[in-house]
């Protein structure tokens, strides 16, 4: 009795469950959402974070870029000569820099004491206004460049500069030929083209971001009014946090909006500019808190919903389990009658539990016909076992016919051989003719044939593959029986094609990786899960020179000994390879030729599926880079030993002509500055190499090509030699003819290879009279100039690589003369530059004979290039 009363009622436990069920995908789909909402929200921030980064490297690379136009147009005006430094001709420079680089509104140039002797725009837009005469010697980028004698930026300020309009200047400072301050050269930028770079990107919904000079005055802010009256922003709590640290992000207040902000910063630190891009709080958590808020809100209807309904069914079950209860009583007690009218379930009930009281209710009469029908049953039983022996005996040929088709393929077996087998005894165990047609076929005999019986489509899952043409004489249809298995046999028959389809589809895809791997560059070999090798390409045979199958029969340690022996020296590198620490190492090998090569080999897992097929290596010759590199070490060691020597010179005789302790005559004082002269010359020739190569590697190079007798270059140039004794003592022979024709090329860049080819023949000479004979021959396309020394010459194997870039056939006698391995390079590049080419031909101890071929001048091709 305790324990009927303890147990609650079928209507409260159904109640309960209809609210637990209604409430479990709600709370699953809502926390679903909330992740998802806050992995959005995350990956958001992370994307604010990247674009800040972005938007700070832009603004960097914008001002380093316009600081070195400023700074090149201070080089090029102080390298000009007191009768280039006019108003006109600065003014024409300023346009220049201003024509290619529309992010400065002005730039004007000052004279030491600050006032301005060049402007442009002269008049500009009507905001602005003329700066020609006016003093600049009290603003603050003057003063710092004075002092500093450095390029300057400024920070944001209001001047004449731009028309009193919020800006900010890039000031670098001018020379004289003595190297005293003669001014400075300025940059006004314009902060709209500033504001179009800063506004490009996308920052998001609810998204802005700022830029801050380094007093924490706004460069760009979306509110305009900050950027026009200089506000200044350093208290803002995010702009302490950027001086103490170099990036970062978090939740700050903002002191603008009056809001708290989730703003990512980062410092621009050679500038000391701040970067950041922020967004409201609000609307970062806006989409979470919407979504919680929704799900409580549906949680609590549907459960007082939930709880309603479920009631109200929970009611109607449980009177009509009360019925079944009292009924299945009866039937306990063996009472098989019909039930009273009292007893017959309501109107309403579920249709299940209706169903279930009828099955009830009938169920005495049910048990009785079931008695009756099992006495039947078993009479007719033999029978059956009969008709069922008869039908096995059937399918058992039905099923070795189709074990024909699903029998493995033997390597000497056909597929076509396996369907006519079992074509074969199909015809037999069904009596008819039975044909198989493959699309294509033919459409031509079909016209001749009887009527078929019976027409078996042949497909593989949606594609048709043929057909079975059934022949029974006169049309007659075949019985359902040989229909069914036709449709299974024709079902085999699709799927042994398909597979065969397939079969050819995969080894074609093997022919193809195959051929691949054969075609690569760099070697590869597999090693399998029992340390053998199972593939090598044809690369690695060549590599390593060892035989295909010799190497398919090495085991893994047998290969690694085998390219032991390779090694010019064994390091920690491979040892750490073959013992599986690491994967990757540089090798040097010896082949059998004696020659070093450079391989780097990389070891990879070979695995797919969830599976490991084994350990893979890639064998990739490197000899190319490591020269490559090679050369960059030379060039460092020798751009430190060329700028080093002069620099030591000049600061030697620097030093001297500053000593107070001592009176030097003018003669001597002369000649230090001399010395001093040819040395900054040394460096400047040496710094015009490696920018004239860096044009050439770049195709950059520009040419102003014109019309020029070959007589007049090859003066031009040795009047440009230097005025040192070995110069002044060497003897040219020109034999030019009077009608060698008109070369087209740019006069500057032509005397500058014949300076360097003479140069070379003259310092790279052991005679005391160095001998140049020059001589030229011209075609219908090309001017040859013949340039003939008496000098030390070359050997054979250095004719290849005179012109590659660093390369010196004697490093020793290089840097005695200060010799590059730039010179000849340039000449190839620009030679090649104008269509041309240069050639030598050289013979140790006789001397060298270099051949520069030019273009020759063509009237309609000087006209088209004018026009262009």
């Amino acid at each position: 009795m305790e324990d009927l009363v303890n147990k609650q009622s079928l209507r409260l436990h159904l109640t309960i469950t209809f609210a637990i069920m209604a409430m479990i995908p709600i709370l699953v789909l809502g926390t679903i959402q909330v992740l998802q909402i806050r992995n959005i929200t995350n990956d958001y921030n992370k994307t604010q974070s990247q674009t800040t980064y972005r938007l700070a490297d832009a603004v960097q690379t914008y001002t380093y870029y316009h600081r070195n136009a400023v700074e090149t147009l201070a080089t090029t005006i102080s390298a000009s000569g007191p009768a280039f430094r006019t108003r006109e001709s600065m003014t024409s420079k300023l346009q220049s820099v201003k024509d290619n680089l529309p992010g400065f509104s002005s730039l004007f140039v000052t004279n030491a004491n600050g006032v301005v002797t060049a402007h442009y725009p002269e008049q500009g837009a009507s905001h602005l206004q003329p700066l020609f005469g006016m003093n600049m010697s009290s603003s603050d980028y003057f003063i710092k460049v004075k002092a500093t004698e450095a390029t300057t930026i400024s920070s944001l300020f209001r001047g004449p500069e731009s028309g009193n309009e919020p800006t900010i200047v890039i000031a670098a400072p001018l020379y004289t030929d003595q190297k005293q301050l003669a001014g400075i050269a300025v940059g006004v930028l314009d902060l709209q083209q500033i504001k179009l770079l800063v506004t490009k990107y996308d920052y998001g919904y609810d998204a802005y971001p700022v830029v801050l000079d380094p007093t924490g005055r706004a460069i760009y802010h979306p509110d305009r009014e900050i950027t026009s009256s200089l506000a200044d922003l350093s208290t803002e709590p995010v702009v302490k946090d950027a001086q103490a640290t170099e990036q970062g992000s978090g939740k700050y207040h903002s002191n603008i909006s009056k809001q708290s902000e989730l703003i990512t910063y980062t410092t621009i630190k050679d500038l000391g500019w701040t970067v950041w891009v922020g967004r409201s709080y609000t609307s970062v958590n806006a989409a979470l808190s919407d979504s919680m808020q929704t799900t409580l809100i549906l949680l609590a209807f549907t459960l007082v919903i939930t709880v309603i309904v479920g009631n109200l069914l929970a009611k109607r079950f449980n009177n009509t389990i009360h019925l079944l209860v009292g009924y299945t009583r009866k039937l306990a007690d063996g009472v098989f009658g019909e039930p009273q009218r009292d007893m017959t379930p309501a109107w309403g009930v579920p249709y299940e539990l209706d169903m279930l009281a009828n099955h009830f209710f009938r169920m005495a009469e049910q048990i009785k016909e079931n008695q009756r029908a099992l006495i039947e049953l078993n009479a007719q039983l033999e029978n059956r076992v009969t008709e069922r022996t008869q039908s096995l005996l059937r399918k058992n040929q039905e099923l070795e016919i189709v074990n024909v088709l699903l029998t493995p393929t033997m390597p000497n077996q056909e597929t076509n051989g396996m369907i006519d087998e079992s074509m074969r005894q199909l015809h037999d165990l069904i009596g008819v003719e039975i044909r198989l047609r493959l699309y294509p076929y033919s459409q031509t005999s079909q016209n001749h044939e009887e009527p078929a019986a019976a027409v078996i489509p042949v497909t593989s899952g949606n594609s048709p593959l043929g057909e079975l043409v059934v022949f029974s004489g006169g049309g007659a249809p075949i019985p359902e029986h040989d229909r069914k298995f036709l449709l299974t046999f024709s079902n085999t028959i699709a799927v042994i094609i398909q597979n065969d389809i397939l079969v050819s589809r995969l080894r074609h895809e093997y022919a193809s990786l195959n051929a691949v791997l054969e075609s690569m560059s760099d070697a590869i070999v597999l090693i399998g899960i029992q340390q053998n090798v199972v593939y090598a390409n044809r690369r690695m045979t060549e590599m390593f020179a060892i035989p295909t199958q010799e190497l398919l029969d090495m085991t893994e340690e047998g290969l690694f000994g085998e390219i032991s022996v390779k090694l010019s020296d064994c390091h920690e590198e491979w040892t750490h390879l073959t013992t599986k620490q690491r994967t990757q190492a540089t090798l040097k090998i010896r082949d059998d030729n004696g020659k070093e090569r450079f391989i780097l080999v990389s070891a990879f897992q070979a695995a797919g599926d969830e599976r490991i097929f084994g350990r893979g290596y890639v064998w990739r010759d490197i000899t190319k880079e490591h020269e490559i590199d090679a050369l960059k070490n030379d060039l460092i060691s020798l751009a430190s030993h060329e700028f080093k020597t002069p620099i030591t010179s000049i600061r030697g005789g620097v030093e001297t002509l500053l000593r107070t302790d001592a009176e030097w005559e003018e003669s001597f004082k002369r000649e230090l500055l001399e010395g001093i002269h040819e040395d900054i010359g040394r460096i400047q020739n040496l710094i015009d190499e490696w920018l004239d190569i860096s044009k050439i590697d770049a195709g950059a190079m520009r040419l102003n090509r014109q019309p020029l007798r070959v007589g007049a270059v090859i003066d031009n140039a040795i009047h440009r030699l230097p005025q040192q004794a070995d110069f002044a003592n060497t003897e040219f022979d020109i034999r030019l003819s009077s009608d060698i024709p008109l070369i087209y090329a740019d006069k500057l860049r032509m005397e500058q290879v014949l300076v360097n080819l003479f140069t070379n023949a003259i310092q790279y000479n052991d005679n005391k009279k160095p001998f140049l004979r020059i001589m030229a021959e011209a075609d219908e396309a090309a001017v040859h100039i013949h340039i003939q020394d008496n000098g030390i010459g070359m050997a054979e194997e250095h004719l290849d690589h005179i012109f590659d870039r660093f390369y010196r056939v004697d490093v020793s006698s290089s840097r005695q003369t200060g010799g590059t391995g730039l010179g000849l390079a340039i000449c190839k590049g620009i030679m090649e530059a104008h269509g041309g080419r240069v050639q030598v031909r050289s013979t140790p101890g006789t001397g060298s004979t270099f051949i520069i071929s030019i273009p020759v001048f063509n009237a309609k091709e000087g006209e088209d290039d004018e026009e262009a």
